[in-house]
């Protein structure tokens, strides 16, 4: 990339976009989630594409750069507003709501909560009744300070991991990254307006937007006539955004084989139109993943009755039941064991990609589009894990060698196997519970282990994405981490002032935030719930680790040695216990992409190969986001209809 072509990004338009941001989408992000328990749709594409129409109509576009700037606000102020408000490991009030809830109490939790996790149950009774700006009061002082801390480690250690990964998996492997490159795409078309890629985007954003409108707009707002008869309106919107579960039906000649189809055309990330950008081969190897589990897997568990005494199997389960029983108590340790499988076994059979990826950033010396030197890299790494184990050591005495083994190690583990997913799949995978894992298996007595941030660095793939992005729109890589510094320190902070805020006009929770009325007790007996079975070992069972490294080594040497298909492995995990889906879409969804692929790549291609011009992978990209796009306007536009309506219930008369 010549250093020419290379314009700036962070200029005083986006820095202002971005203060926007902060300072409004994020707020009504967190307020949102408060009243509904949802994320609010669409979040950074809203400012993209009302930036890009302002500068537009002002005769000044913004530039790729600059909007590759905003894009980059797009995962970052989710991710830190959820890390902090919205349910994440850092939501400290809903932690402290958590750890002496009626639940917790009655499971024994509750006494080993310590006081640099949460304040003592004395003194958030005090501050409920006080009612003061929440996080300045000086019993958060400890919490609030571990959090931080322990969130900037992590920030300087995913930054060096996304370098790691970037140079392993977009420059050496070459992967897609389909959902990165997607977007990337989108941003490309708005920059340079080209008459042909504006005209499938802006089609694809009213395809969106019309489907959305029969099948989830108009249903919400036609709710109340819908309760009251109008049944024939509901029939003929609703079942084409539905999921159909078989299981229950299926269960009378084979009991425990789930099964579930949907005609949703929008799910994202994962559905029939994300199928489009996506191999055939890799969206099969998904849906073998997750039919292999929750069909044949769970039928032969049943049939040879090795369902646990307390969780005996009816044939009332629907899938959701069934899905999540048998993560529970079998799949959770043998998808670690396959994880670990489809990381390591490519280290040793193809050593001479990581030694490269490691050779390009041992020779770099600060170029732009190479980045730091590897020494610098590697200190930076190691500087914030060791500062980790530190802060981990200090409040539990936790040994130094083991918490050095897994936060270094299974930060490098877990990076490789999320970029590896996130390069072929749109949803990615996260290692379930590793961290949990270290602390069941060191036998560790000390209860206060479980509530320290042990964390296993596994940011490095969002990153090595937004670099790949960065190629494609000639941006800098070091404005992005500049970008990434800003928004972490101001996101935080907006987030922290947004919630004592909150705080200071109602309880959280009560009333006024009705998601922490209906969700925080169900969230509490479920967190109680975990905390003993991951104490006991319940969740993991060595059998079924060591069982899940020999299948996973078996798939993988099988389909690369043999069918020259290295990440058939790693999208069966994704699709399997794929960490953006739910308890029961894994088998639907992974099925609806299957689908989809096939249409696209075989039926859409042809006929516009035929027709047209234009590269099919020029078309999926733009018809993908823009159907999501367009799904997301009309869904923002329900969610501000809630956000008006409940805010005029609040209002005094």
């Amino acid at each position: 990339m010549a250093e020419q072509e290379i314009r700036p990004g962070l200029t005083w338009r986006s820095i202002l976009a971005l203060i926007f941001s902060l300072f409004l989408v994020q707020p009504v992000m967190i307020y949102y989630y408060l009243i509904s328990a949802q994320w609010f749709p669409l979040q950074a594409w809203i400012v993209i594409l009302l930036w890009s129409e302002i500068a537009q109509f002002l005769g000044s576009p913004l530039s790729k750069q600059e909007l590759f700037i905003l894009l980059s606000f797009q995962w970052m102020a989710s991710y830190y507003a959820q890390l902090f408000s919205m349910g994440g490991p850092y939501d400290l009030v809903k932690n402290a709501y958590m750890a002496y809830s009626p639940e917790a109490q009655a499971l024994g939790i509750s006494q080993y909560v310590p006081s640099w996790w949460v304040p003592p149950q004395s003194e958030l009774i005090r501050l409920t009744m006080e009612r003061t700006f929440l996080y300045l009061d000086p019993v958060w002082l400890i919490p609030l300070g571990i959090a931080v801390l322990a969130l900037i480690f992590n920030m300087v250690a995913d930054i060096s991991m996304g370098y790691f990964t970037y140079s392993l998996y977009v420059k050496v492997e070459k992967l897609q990254f389909p959902a990165a490159r997607a977007a990337a795409e989108t941003v490309l078309t708005l920059a340079e307006r080209d008459p042909l890629h504006m005209r499938i985007l802006m089609l694809s954003i009213l395809f969106g937007a019309l489907y959305d409108l029969f099948v989830s707009f108009l249903p919400y707002l036609l709710g109340p006539y819908l309760a009251s008869g109008g049944a024939a309106i509901y029939t003929v919107l609703l079942p084409i955004a539905q999921t159909f579960d078989m299981t229950p039906v299926i269960a009378h000649f084979l009991p425990g084989f789930g099964f579930a189809f949907t005609l949703n055309l929008m799910t994202s990330p994962a559905g029939y139109i994300s199928g489009f950008i996506l191999p055939i081969d890799i969206c099969l190897a998904q849906f073998l993943g997750a039919f292999s589990y929750y069909c044949i897997g769970t039928h032969l568990i049943t049939r040879f009755n090795l369902w646990p005494a307390e969780s005996p199997y009816d044939i009332s389960w629907p899938l959701a039941i069934l899905v999540q029983r048998s993560q529970l108590y079998f799949y959770t340790s043998l998808t670690i064991g396959m994880a670990l499988a489809a990381t390591f076994l490519p280290m040793l059979i193809r050593p001479k990609s990581f030694i490269r990826a490691f050779s390009s950033l041992a020779k770099a010396k600060g170029a732009e589009g190479e980045g730091p030197p590897l020494y610098l890299l590697l200190a930076a790494f190691l500087g914030a894990c060791t500062g980790g184990m530190l802060l981990v050591y200090f409040l539990t005495g936790f040994p130094l060698w083991i918490l050095a083994i897994f936060m270094i190690g299974g930060s490098f583990f877990a990076s490789f196997m999320g970029a590896s997913a996130a390069g072929v799949t749109t949803t990615g995978f996260n290692v379930p519970m590793l961290p949990q894992l270290m602390i069941y298996l060191t036998g560790w007595q000390d209860k206060r282990i479980w509530f320290a941030p042990t964390n296993i660095y596994a940011g490095g793939p969002g990153i090595a994405q937004a670099f790949m992005q960065a190629d494609i729109l000639k941006a800098r890589k070091s404005e992005y981490i500049k970008t990434y510094i800003l928004i972490f320190f101001v996101g935080v902070l907006v987030t922290i002032l947004f919630v004592s805020y909150l705080w200071t006009l109602s309880p959280i929770p009560s009333g006024a935030y009705p998601a922490t009325m209906v969700y925080w007790p169900v969230d509490a007996m479920n967190w109680a719930r975990w905390q003993v079975w991951m104490w006991s070992g319940y969740l993991f069972r060595k059998e079924l680790l060591i069982g899940g490294f020999a299948i996973g080594s078996v798939i993988y040497l099988i389909t690369d040695l043999i069918f020259h298909k290295p990440y058939f492995l790693v999208a069966f995990i994704s699709g399997a216990y794929g960490s953006w889906f739910g308890y029961t879409m894994q088998l639907p969804y992974t099925l609806a992409q299957l689908i989809g692929s096939i249409i696209g790549n075989v039926v859409v291609a042809r006929v516009i190969s035929r027709r047209t011009k234009i590269p099919y992978g020029v078309f999926a990209y733009r018809f993908f986001m823009g159907t999501t796009i367009g799904w997301g306007l009309m869904e923002s536009i329900r969610a501000l209809l809630v956000l008006v309506s409940r805010a005029m219930w609040l209002l005094p008369y």
